[in-house]
């Protein structure tokens, strides 16, 4: 009977996963699980300013039990959800003024401000519908518009907000910090007022404001522009607002990328970096020459790609009741592509 037991446990083992992450990486990358949730659904990611916490948005349900935001302590490696309430909390930045901004990836989204995060005690709620929240610290951003939030980015002086409405007759949105009013950019007129953000989509349409299909993350590089994933379409956009007649180019375009979907400048090595949601979903490095595959997953979304100190962080997104985990990838040090 032990021997039968023996040869039981055997098959077992030689039946399991010896990578339980599912994660199927490229040869001189490794990976570290730092977290495992089931039914949080964690996308996008922010690093605090001080680089001691993660910010993490949750793509749930809006009820009041419905985890928004998970924060974790690196030193500590404690996490706690932060706020519940919020309907697929999806966008997510630290503003230059230090507030995190969250917003919801639904048709009457909104942006959700946060002033001093890392101060904020831990269990916090929103009501959406009524426009209330626990705590003075969280206030939407009325004025910002009301469409499907996933897509933003600051200029690098701070003064603009550009959004993304993530629709397939979506539109580009810039918001100005200082004056508080909401534009959205025509092909030929550049930026136009709009005049009522609670109705931005419909405002739009009546402006015949330009559309793109599904655009989903935003990413400020280097020297002002802003990258755009437009999912719809498999290209990464690049919009110029330096001049007076702000323009939208192609920067990437390539046959392997099918869906991106979240961005990451790497400031280190001059990649972007991009999830691609398809199946199997995959995490790409683009140097300016070659894209780079350095993952993928059969089973599970590889999203909300953030870079910190040169290591990359993702979520594997997962639906009914299955593992979703944080994890962190590192270049090996004997890696050619470090």
């Amino acid at each position: 009977m032990f021997r039968y037991l023996i040869i039981l446990t055997m098959l077992l083992l030689a039946g399991c996963s010896l990578n339980p992450t599912g994660i199927q990486l490229e040869p001189g990358w490794s990976a570290r699980s730092l977290a495992a949730w089931r039914d949080h659904h964690p996308d996008m990611m922010v690093f605090s300013a001080d680089g001691k916490r993660l910010y993490i948005s949750c793509e749930t349900d809006g009820g009041p039990l419905s985890p928004s935001l998970i924060v974790i302590n690196l030193e500590t490696n404690h996490q706690h959800t932060l706020l519940f309430g919020l309907a697929r909390a999806d966008a997510l930045k630290l503003s230059p003024d230090g507030s995190l901004w969250i917003g919801e990836e639904v048709p009457d989204g909104l942006f959700w401000r946060i002033t001093e995060p890392d101060k904020l005690f831990d269990e916090q709620r929103v009501d959406r519908q009524r426009l209330q929240s626990s705590t003075p610290a969280i206030a939407p951003l009325l004025r910002a518009g009301r469409f499907s939030h996933e897509g933003l980015a600051f200029s690098r002086d701070g003064r603009f907000a550009y959004m993304a409405d993530e629709w397939k007759e979506g539109c580009i949105y810039r918001y100005d910090m200082r004056s508080r009013k909401l534009y959205v950019l025509h092909k030929n007129d550049g930026w136009i007022a709009i005049r009522e953000p609670n109705n931005a989509r419909i405002d739009a349409e009546k402006l015949h404001a330009q559309y793109f299909d599904r655009i989903e993350d935003m990413e400020t590089l280097p020297d002002g522009r802003v990258l755009l994933a437009e999912t719809g379409t498999g290209r990464i956009l690049v919009l110029d607002d330096s001049q007076q007649k702000p323009s939208v180019q192609t920067w990437l375009q390539h046959d392997d990328l099918i869906h991106p979907d979240n961005l990451a400048w790497d400031e280190q090595r001059g990649w972007l970096w991009v999830t691609d949601d398809d199946k199997p979903s995959y995490l790409w490095a683009w140097d300016g020459k070659e894209l780079r595959k350095i993952a993928s997953h059969d089973d599970a979304e590889i999203t909300g790609v953030t870079i910190h100190n040169g290591d990359i962080y993702v979520n594997l997104q997962r639906s009914l009741s299955r593992p979703e985990i944080l994890l962190h990838i590192r270049a090996e040090t004997t890696s050619p592509v470090s």
